[in-house]
């Protein structure tokens, strides 16, 4: 999938999900933030000290994982993982939030993502994100969790590239 098209996609998620929250009980009814940011920072937390299994509790008996150049992940189990294959890597993230929306018992958040090779490496991508959280029984679960990566690390190395002199 081109990277328009990945665009594209999460944009559309975003759209939906926003529409769903809104009108779950009326746009007076949303609150912001939907899921506290605690819970929504854990995921960071937890991924960056190795913990799949806190990572993979964070999502519904349902949820799926969408990233871009990878097949779905569905479940915590399959969800658990990828992110143990992530981790095993090396890889640190860090994970910023622009919006937070919720109303009643859905929510939506939405941010951009870095990866970097190890804690404080190089960055090796960067994306966008949105997920859609629901309250089932008052614990707030992700449902869907839409990752798209952008071009930023490979415009980066072009950039660096054709800086160079001419050989």
């Amino acid at each position: 999938m081109d990277s328009w098209s990945v665009r594209t996609l999460l944009r559309t998620t975003l759209a939906i999900a926003g529409a769903a929250v809104l009108s779950a009980c009326g746009a007076t009814g949303s609150t912001s933030p939907g899921v506290s940011p605690e819970l929504k920072h854990s995921w960071e937390v937890s991924f960056n000290r190795g913990d799949a299994a806190s990572v993979a509790a964070l999502y519904a008996p349902e949820a799926e994982l969408v990233m871009s150049g990878s097949d779905t992940a569905k479940g915590p189990e399959a969800i658990r993982t990828v992110v143990e294959g992530m981790i095993k890597s090396g890889a640190k993230v860090h994970i910023d939030t622009s919006q937070n929306v919720g109303a009643g018992d859905i929510a939506y958040v939405y941010g951009t993502y870095a990866v970097v090779d190890h804690e404080g490496g190089k960055e090796i991508e960067r994306g966008s994100y949105v997920e859609v959280w629901r309250r089932r029984d008052g614990v707030w679960k992700i449902s869907l969790d839409v990752n798209a990566a952008g071009t930023a690390a490979a415009n980066a190395a072009a950039a660096a590239d054709s800086s160079s002199p001419a050989k």
